[in-house]
């Protein structure tokens, strides 16, 4: 079964852990292999700390009573680098999570150690790894695929919009979810380079802002905003919509339940 979801166009402040928090100790399970009936690790099919922090973020929202252990692992999308409209988009994010599927072993995958520090993240320092294979179990997988496309609403005749999509999957019983983000309008600056020069969005930005690897910072919504949302928040808001079917199992289908089942062996 496949549920999917559009995110409302909100714009939320960035939500960072709370004073005096250990965010290494909340995120990351001290025994990996030990999995523990409140302890889930989720695998991002993509090193980029923008997504794995905007999954992170929205997994701590949507289960605050779980020890979240979250990383991130690369992918191919086998599409364009810089996928067109929603079918290539979306086709993008699904093929990440399936490549994910096929390159791990669901129940011999654990997540790579990590170190915290004053600047980053414990979700940006295990970017920093591969997953190894001795024993933990990965409970949900999870992709980003950033798009374009051209505005359909009336009036929007040569509007070229920025967009992504997200997918979970739970590899165990095979449920998917998937969500769009909201979209925006592109400057012309923007969309020249990327349909005349042939650019991806994040080359674009760095051309047009200055800026270098803006993919992996407050991206094009950051820069546009003027920081009011930056590129972190704004997947975090399209992945909490994905989550949707994880949190409300007995609305959506019991094949979503396993991620809030009391052990991994509940699954079966």
């Amino acid at each position: 079964m496949t549920i999917s979801s559009r995110a409302l166009h909100v714009c939320a402040q960035a939500a960072g852990p709370s004073p005096g928090s250990s965010p290494h100790k909340r995120h990351q399970s001290q025994h990996p292999q030990s999995h523990s009936v409140s302890s889930r690790r989720v695998l991002v099919a993509s090193k980029n700390p923008v997504k794995v922090n905007a999954v992170q973020r929205a997994l701590q929202r949507c289960f605050p009573s779980l020890e979240l252990t979250v990383w991130g692992r690369e992918t191919p999308s086998n599409v364009p680098d810089q996928p067109r409209g929603d079918e290539e988009t979306l086709k993008g994010a699904r093929n990440r999570v399936s490549a994910l599927s096929a390159s791990v072993t669901t129940t011999t995958t654990t997540a790579p150690e990590t170190t915290t520090t004053a600047t980053r993240t414990p979700a940006a320092a295990s970017c920093d790894n591969s997953c190894g294979g001795d024993g933990g179990v990965i409970d949900l997988m999870v992709s980003i695929e950033g798009g374009v496309g051209p505005a359909t609403a009336p009036g929007q005749a040569g509007v070229l919009e920025c967009f992504a999509w997200v997918c979970v999957r739970d590899p165990h019983t095979g449920a998917e979810s998937t969500a769009r983000t909201a979209s925006f309008a592109l400057p012309r600056s923007l969309s020249d380079l990327i349909l005349k020069e042939g650019m991806e969005l994040g080359d674009a930005d760095d051309a047009v802002f200055g800026c270098v690897r803006s993919k992996q910072g407050s991206g094009t919504i950051g820069k546009l905003s003027n920081g009011v949302l930056d590129r972190t928040e704004y997947y975090v808001q399209a992945t909490v919509c994905a989550l949707l079917p994880y949190m409300q199992p007995q609305l959506y289908g019991m094949e979503y339940g396993g991620f809030l089942r009391n052990t991994p062996a509940a699954r079966q």
